[in-house]
């Protein structure tokens, strides 16, 4: 037994079958969204700005590190998705171990880095003086956390592979009610400020990552979590790899380039800090349908293309689009006409409001923008282009997005570089698209190559 939600998205109605397959999706990237907003709204209650502005930062660097591991376990689901698309359940069940075997070297391996240098990252994040303690306890505490946040994404990205979209659903509202309630305990009863945000954040990924297993186990699910069930593929991990790697580092980049964005910022004071850390969490909830929609787009493009169905493939993407616009030029609506009573939800702070208004008027355009180069990224990741993606990312934001941000002199022009960023990307991914040599499937057809 693979899973309890195991789906082929090979047949049926494309709009209905992506739709019941994104929902979940879209209400986990809800969730998560929550997750990290939660510490920035319950810091902003009931500590200074200067806690708030550690929070915000530290949450940038250990961003960089959750996007490394977003980015290898993707290529786990690319190719599980394209096994699954072509029936082949022993590769199948060979990769699922090597995901698993693979990403748990890397977990320590990042954890041990974010915590022996939890204080150079900081510094180099320019962090504020008022603020760097906090700073550098927020990041060795979330750093730690990386083992559990590795073994989260990685079994997110199995089940979802399979067609499961609903138990990682589960599993994070799971982490994210603990975290709201740890982080009213730690922030607001307690006073820890970051450090409390920190700690909440790692209980509540720990206590998350025990109940699937648990759940996983019980269900009968093909890795049983134990010694003597491990296992490891080398031709199945150079797939992953191979896969994974361009998708780690154009993630990497493009936090990259807003952690460059939080240092720009923070020199110009503690005020621009907290507007940047709240208007980015803000941003998260605004594009988190088009992520959603992308992330479906990808498992049901790697499906299709395992089974041989390209033109399958390239119309659940035009249907993915369609539908992250439906989300997206509301959101658009929503902040460029209303950005000061978004800021109002988080804080009362004048000064804060009119900062983070100023971004948010800025960058809105992106809302729409991004509908596009999302369904586009994630259908080319699905069909195995991870290298083009990772190609096209990286002129964007090397090129575009970072020059753009670096000459920036106040936080509306930090936030039009987002926008402005998005279109060349849009441009080459869409030939790319049209020129159709994603077609041809990353899988061998003989089993004894896998």
């Amino acid at each position: 037994m693979l899973s309890a939600n195991v789906h082929r998205l090979t047949d049926g109605h494309i709009a209905k079958t992506l739709l019941k397959f994104a929902l979940p999706y879209l209400a986990a990237n809800f969730l998560m969204a929550l997750y990290g907003t939660a510490d920035v709204f319950i810091v902003s209650r009931f500590a200074d700005p200067s806690a708030l502005a550690a929070t915000a930062t530290g949450a940038q660097a250990v961003f960089m590190m959750m996007a490394l591991a977003i980015g290898l376990t993707l290529g786990g689901t690319i190719l599980i998705g394209q096994y699954f698309g072509a029936k082949r359940e022993q590769d199948v069940a060979e990769t699922i171990k090597t995901v698993f075997s693979l990403f748990a070297g890397t977990a320590v391996v990042c954890a041990v880095f974010m915590v022996i240098f939890a204080r150079q990252i900081a510094g180099l994040l320019e962090t504020p003086a008022a603020s760097f303690e906090g700073a550098v306890q927020y990041i060795s505490i979330c750093g730690g956390g990386l083992i559990f946040t590795f073994s989260f994404e990685s079994i997110s990205a199995v089940l979802r592979g399979l067609g499961d979209s609903k138990n990682p659903m589960k599993f994070i509202a799971i982490a994210c009610l603990l975290n709201v309630f740890l982080d009213i305990l730690f922030i607001g009863y307690f006073g820890w400020g970051a450090a409390g945000a920190a700690t909440a954040t790692v209980i509540a990924q720990a206590f998350s990552v025990m109940i699937a297993v648990l759940y996983l186990r019980r269900c009968g699910f093909i890795f049983d979590f134990s010694l003597k069930n491990v296992g490891f593929y080398p031709n199945k991990a150079k797939k992953i790899l191979r896969l994974g790697i361009p998708t780690a580092i154009q993630q990497t980049i493009i936090f990259g380039s807003f952690t460059l964005m939080t240092a720009i910022v923070n020199k110009m004071g503690v005020i621009s800090a907290a507007a940047v850390g709240i208007t980015t969490k803000i941003d998260g909830f605004m594009i988190m349908p088009a992520m959603a929609f992308a992330s479906a787009v990808s498992v049901m493009a790697a499906q299709n293309i395992g089974a041989g169905q390209p033109q399958r493939a390239r119309e659940t993407f035009y249907t993915g689009f369609l539908m992250a616009l439906c989300f997206g030029a509301p959101a658009f609506a929503m902040m460029y006409t209303h950005a000061p009573w978004v800021m109002r939800l988080f804080t009362q702070n004048s000064d804060i409001i009119r900062s983070g208004s100023d971004f948010i008027l800025a960058y809105s355009p992106d809302c729409i923008l991004l509908c596009l180069v999302f369904c586009l990224n994630g259908f080319m990741n699905g069909c195995g282009r991870t290298t083009f993606t990772m190609i096209n990312n990286i002129i964007s934001t090397v090129f575009f997005r970072i020059p753009l941000i670096y000459s920036a002199t106040s936080l509306f022009a930090a936030g039009l570089a987002l926008p402005i960023a998005t279109i060349p990307q849009i441009t080459l991914a869409l030939a790319y698209f049209y020129s159709g040599r994603w077609q041809k499937s990353v899988i061998e057809n003989g089993r004894k190559k896998a």
